[in-house]
């Protein structure tokens, strides 16, 4: 029965004649006001009989990506409360749908967002990060080919709005900042875990032919974990076990605190030791096979491996000391990889000061004589960049010459100069005309020279 407007059932029966009959109207309904009402009476629903909505949750939370604002935050927020109060469990597909929260459209829900997964279910689920991480990356790309990762297709058109597909600057942006997100949650050790798990899985299979790296997508899932691996939230968790475990270690033993130091500086150096010794021959197998098929991922991977041979120099240093040759050829390709980039960048900066067509003109303006300085000094920063300014700086110097002499009339070849044509005498100015009158009449009197012939 219905009592002031607001739905009103105590007989379990009629809801489960009921429920079915809303969650069908929410999905098929154009006005956002009655999928609006219809989001709180399935909250309702949830508090009265959770057994009986439980099997639509995964129906109900496609309103988290309604096109209306409203929906979306009313959605998100009830389906948190039901959360918080564990009428709803954090379980399936659930959780990676709030992820799309964290980059929504509205700063009202993003901002919701940011406190649920920052302060709320860091305390009460703080191993869901850690467990879904993998996952998530997979699901944010759409990638369903991997190994336990297969759907059907009506599961993937239904999961495909919580997908943020494409490897595009945009995108790439959002699931990064969803993943940073999830890292933030984390302990240390799960960051370590995290790192050992995104070789293993991610990196392994796409070297052992299980993720293809020719599809696109799997292309996309790549690149975020190259990304990832590179990231400061992921290398700085080495830091944070090595004080945590010092801390532990000198509270448990009641050791000084420079011997609590130094046992901890034994740990770190063993755990990243172990770390990278895991980690390094995936990146040379992997970093063969994109070689070998000439994969545009090959920049990807030279700048996480550039990161990790600086953060883990130490480290690398030990596991390459009985293979000079490999070390040889990690360091070859790294500054190979480093001299492109830079070629790139002066490239990028010669055609952005060409853009301005006075910039080496001595009556340049000074918003242009601005905009040369500060690329210049931008990439005097970096030696190897420098070092390929003078080439490219001499090169469209000659360039602006050449530029600078044409911009004036060329002189035209012999053979298509004309004979001059004589003005006729009448009109004009008489002045002018008297004047020219008396040149030629003082030609007339100049003595002629005959030939010999002629005499």
């Amino acid at each position: 029965m219905v009592d002031n407007g607001k739905i009103c059932l105590t007989d379990e029966k009629r809801a489960k004649s009921y429920i079915p009959l809303f969650v069908q109207e929410l999905g098929n309904s154009d006005c956002s006001a009655l999928r609006n009402n219809l989001i709180i009476t399935m909250a309702d629903f949830c508090v009265r009989y959770t057994a009986l909505v439980d099997c639509y949750l995964t129906k109900i939370t496609k309103c988290l990506r309604d096109p209306c604002e409203l929906v979306r935050r009313h959605t998100f927020i009830l389906l948190s409360r039901l959360l918080q109060r564990d009428y709803v469990k954090w379980r399936g597909v659930l959780f990676l749908r709030f992820l799309l929260s964290l980059v929504d459209e509205s700063e009202k829900i993003r901002q919701l967002a940011d406190y649920l997964f920052g302060n709320i279910l860091k305390v009460k689920a703080p191993l869901l990060a850690y467990n879904s991480f993998i996952e998530a990356i997979y699901v944010l790309n759409d990638y369903r080919a991997h190994s336990g990762h297969s759907d059907s297709k009506a599961s993937r058109a239904e999961s495909r709005p919580f997908s943020i597909r494409g490897n595009d600057e945009r995108s790439r942006s959002r699931r990064m900042r969803i993943y940073v997100s999830l890292l933030k949650q984390m302990a240390p050790e799960h960051l370590l875990a995290t790192f050992a798990k995104l070789c293993a899985e991610v990196l392994v299979a796409a070297s052992d032919g299980m993720l293809n790296i020719d599809d696109t997508t799997a292309r996309s899932v790549l690149q975020d974990t190259f990304e990832i691996l590179a990231c400061k939230e992921i290398r700085l968790s080495i830091n944070r076990v090595s004080s945590s475990e010092s801390g532990d270690v000198g509270e448990e033993g009641g050791e000084s605190g420079g011997a609590s130091a130094a046992r901890g500086k034994v740990i770190t150096h063993a755990v990243r030791k172990s770390l990278i010794q895991n980690t390094i021959p995936i990146f040379i197998e992997l970093k063969r096979l994109m070689e070998s098929k000439n994969s545009p991922l090959i920049g990807s991977l030279m700048e996480c491996l550039r990161v990790l041979l600086k953060d883990y120099k130490n480290e690398i240093d030990d596991l390459l000391v009985a293979d000079k040759q490999l070390q040889k050829e990690l360091l070859y390709d790294i500054q190979r990889y480093e001299c492109t980039k830079a070629k790139s960048a002066v490239a990028e900066a010669v055609n952005e000061m060409q853009k301005s067509t006075n910039y080496l003109s001595p009556e340049a303006p000074p918003q242009a004589v601005s905009v040369l300085n500060n690329l210049t000094s931008k990439l005097q920063n970096d030696s190897k960049v420098a070092s390929a300014i003078a080439d490219a700086a001499a090169a469209a110097t000659a360039k602006s010459v050449l530029r600078e002499v044409n911009r004036g009339t060329s002189t035209p070849p012999l053979g298509s100069l004309s004979l001059p044509k004589l003005k006729s005498r009448t009109g004009g100015n008489n002045g002018t005309n008297t004047s020219r009158l008396n040149v030629i009449e003082s030609l007339r009197k100049h003595q002629s020279f005959e030939s010999d012939e002629e005499n």
